[in-house]
């Protein structure tokens, strides 16, 4: 009973009383609230779990990174291996909307002359695990031989194949055993699994009006901040309301758009954070509590939730969207895609149980299909109206508590919870298979196992739109679409920007660059230590050469506030480096990158050097092309069309002398290769390098680039800035500075553009004047 009471002691957010039958769900979801909630959760360490673990179990227990984690992977797997009905087996379908009754009988018929065609088959042991196998599938009949164990699934049976039922309403073991003639081995028993589709086509039931809508934000990523604000502001309306959940690992990106909470009394944070790491059981924890602060603390009056990430842009008005939600009161819209759900039953992933902690998704077992209901997968971003999220939050039916259980121990939450509830609930009637946005789905690049990092399975993501793809928007004009997923602007900005001026009429002439925020010197001293060396080393010199500008001599103190990587039109191009001189006066020190990269024949498309790269939309994650003491380098290149020629990489040390000269071999997809470096010692090592994409045929090269290596030698690495020194010659040729800006620290960023902002009198540019400066008026953030 200790670990018991330390539950009820936690104050964490448990969205409603279950009944006794489910007493040992909230005991677990408070024991992992207590982890997400708790930053030293160590009173409760001292679980000795009893049982026989499965082996995925003790593997994922093997894997935990710390004693919390593995103890709670522990005793939830003890939990459910200690209780053969910790899930439930059946639930209870709701669903008005019938064609007859689970299991009622059609007839018998001989295999060999019913016209249609099966889609699915499999062999089971009783006609029941048939039934309900088809019924998962959302075919509304099955075919079962008695005698094979043979199952089909049909979703169509026409009045031909009705003709040849010799034995309506009776099996074929019931009529063989009245009727002493032919073989039961030739045919099956027809049955209705009381499946109709639903939710297809969109039937206005009221005339257009003006609603209250609420945006429900998830948000993470720090570099996610302008982009945020940008999405905020293309759709703002003091008509409608506008709530954020920022991942709890997000300190920056929370503390930064809280401010809006200040400005605009229409906009609120979600008052429980959770980590929602892709794929994450907690996501729809996340999602329940916020509709629970909805309801019960913000009181606002809305008729549907739409929720968005911060990859989503609108490509129509805000109040044409809430004109079209008012014909279609109480509808929800989500995406349920029967081709992806028959592929989804079929994945290990969705009978499998998941547990997240230490920001993983760890795969414990396996969990076996709810019998009696229909499974739904499909898009995690939904629009769903105030009566059924009062349901999924609130609902105290058999099936909701059953799916609310089951659904926070699965993978990927969002995508199937509330397709699952829908389809089989009262809603049922008021289900629309489509969330009103378009998706840039290409599934090669995109269906990869990128996210092996983040958890124990592999996953699906769209990629990013760019500004050759202008032309899918062409059909979205007379098209229910609304929204359009994903966009980046570190990976081109370009489309976003003609989706501003198209549809909101934004002028762009002048507008600010887009800026990706590596620190703060609100962040904690651990974030600091957590940027790259390579970048510390570019910081190191701009500090150097700021110090020993005359107009500063001599400096007295000298303070970092901010970096930024600096990108226009998705192209980077930099970083800009915010001090604060003296405790008086900030600056902005803005250095480009000097780095070549020239393409010198027709067949190839890019070539990039880095570290950490995103498969699916084939860049790095750190464009730097900086590197401190590497022991190897990746190396991406792209064909514009596809060549037999026999190809080499050719890397070269700063006096151009060749290192390493390796074949490639050309792979069906974007060829990524790894370059070790040969032992040099580190005084050779430093400087530019060269990386050369050559033909062996003719023994020309086909495109080339520069990257600069620094080492740790070159600085002293210790706490005291003082003691920093770096070779700021070698930096400088591929790091010059572009310019250094000041302004007063009271400066208000949010002031209006006409506004003049008060500088030092020294001969420097303001700040408000360059468009690589956070301090520039940005337009497309700002309202």
């Amino acid at each position: 009973m200790y670990i018991l009471s330390i539950f009820w002691q936690q104050k964490i957010p448990v969205w409603d009383r279950l009944i006794s039958k489910w007493l040992l769900f909230i005991v677990l979801v408070n024991f992992a609230n207590a982890f997400i909630q708790n930053d030293d959760p160590s009173e409760i360490l001292d679980i000795q779990p009893k049982c026989v673990l499965d082996e995925q179990a003790t593997f994922a227990i093997s894997r935990a990174k710390t004693d919390y984690c593995k103890t709670y992977l522990k005793e939830i797997s003890c939990e459910i291996a200690s209780n053969p009905n910790f899930f439930p087996s059946s639930l209870p379908r709701f669903c008005p909307i019938k064609n007859g009754n689970f299991g009622e009988i059609i007839g018998c018929a001989l295999n060999t002359s019913i016209n249609t065609t099966s889609f699915i088959a499999h062999n089971f042991n009783t006609s029941i695990m048939c039934i309900d196998f088809c019924l998962k599938y959302e075919a509304p009949f099955a075919a079962y031989g008695e005698f094979t164990g043979h199952c089909n699934c049909w979703r169509i049976f026409n009045n031909a194949s009705v003709s040849n039922i010799f034995a309506i309403n009776h099996t074929c073991s019931d009529w063989f055993a009245d009727n002493d003639n032919g073989s039961i081995a030739d045919t099956v028993t027809l049955y209705r699994t009381s499946f109709v589709p639903v939710g297809t086509g969109f039937k206005p039931e009221a005339p257009p009006n003006q609603i209250s809508l609420v945006f429900f934000f998830l948000v993470s990523g720090r570099k996610s901040l302008r982009q945020v604000k940008r999405l905020m502001r293309a759709m703002y309306s003091t008509e409608h309301y506008y709530i954020l959940h920022v991942d709890k690992n997000e300190r920056y990106l929370y503390r930064e758009l809280s401010k809006l909470c200040d400005r605009y009394s229409n906009i609120v944070m979600a008052k429980f954070r959770y980590r929602t790491t892709w794929g994450s059981t907690t996501r729809l924890l996340a999602e329940l509590d916020v509709y629970k602060q909805l309801i019960e603390d913000l009181k606002w009056n809305f008729s549907f939730v739409i929720s968005m990430s911060e990859s989503d842009f609108p490509i129509k008005p805000t109040e044409e969207l809430s004109e079209f939600l008012s014909m279609f009161p109480n509808k929800n819209f989500i995406v349920g895609d029967i081709g992806n759900t028959t592929e989804m039953l079929e994945s290990s992933e969705t009978r499998s149980i998941f547990v997240f902690c230490d920001n993983y998704l760890y795969r414990l077992g396996h969990k076996k299909f709810i019998q009696n209901i229909v499974y739904e997968f499909g898009s995690d971003w939904t629009i769903l109206s105030r009566d059924f999220i009062n349901y999924v939050t609130y609902g105290d039916d058999e099936l909701i508590r059953g799916l609310r259980l089951t659904f926070n121990f699965s993978a990927l939450p969002s995508e199937s919870f509330y397709h699952t509830a829908v389809i089989n609930s009262v809603y049922c009637d008021k289900y629309i298979r489509h969330n009103l946005r378009m998706v840039n789905w290409d599934r090669k690049r995109g269906c990869t196992c990128f996210n092996r990092d983040v958890g124990d399975l592999c996953g699906c993501s769209p990629v990013i739109y760019r500004r050759s793809d202008k032309k899918l928007f062409a059909g979205s004009t007379d098209k229910p679409i609304f929204f359009a997923r994903k966009f980046d602007p570190t990976i081109d900005e370009n489309i976003i920007d003609w989706i501003d001026e198209k549809v909101f009429g934004i002028d762009l002439s002048d507008s600010a660059l887009y800026l990706q925020n590596f620190y703060h010197v609100e962040d904690s001293l651990t974030k600091l230590n957590d940027i790259s060396g390579a970048l510390k080393s570019i910081e190191l010199y701009t500090r150097t050469m700021l110090v020993k500008h005359p107009k500063f001599h001599p400096v007295r103190s000298i303070e970092l506030q901010q970096i930024h990587a600096v990108f226009e039109l998705g192209v980077f191009q930099g970083y800009t480096f915010q001090y604060t001189i003296d405790d008086r006066n900030d600056f902005e020190i803005f250095v480009t990158q000097n780095a070549h990269t020239n393409i010198f024949s027709d067949s190839i498309k890019q070539l990039d050097i880095g570290f950490t790269i995103d498969t699916r939309d084939t860049v790095f994650i750190d464009r730097s092309r900086t590197f401190l003491d590497p022991v190897l380098v990746t190396v991406l290149f792209e064909w514009k069309y596809k060549t037999n020629e026999d190809i080499s990489l050719v890397m070269k040390d700063p006096s151009g002398i060749v290192v390493t000269r390796m074949l490639v071999e050309i792979p069906e997809d974007i060829p990524i290769v790894d370059v070790m470096f040969p032992e040099i010692t580190t005084e050779c090592m430093i400087g530019i390098w060269s990386m050369d994409l050559v033909s062996n045929r003719f023994n020309n090269t086909l495109a080339s680039l520069d990257f600069l290596i620094v080492s740790v030698n070159e600085m002293e690495t210790n706490n005291d800035d003082n003691n920093l020194s770096i070779d700021v010659n070698i930096v400088d040729k591929f790091w010059p500075i572009a310019g250094i800006c000041s302004v007063r620290k009271d400066t208000n960023v949010c002031s209006k553009r006409g506004s003049k902002m008060k500088t030092i009198p020294y001969e420097i540019n303001d700040c408000d004047q360059n468009r690589w400066s956070a301090f520039y008026y940005d337009v497309k953030t700002n309202w």
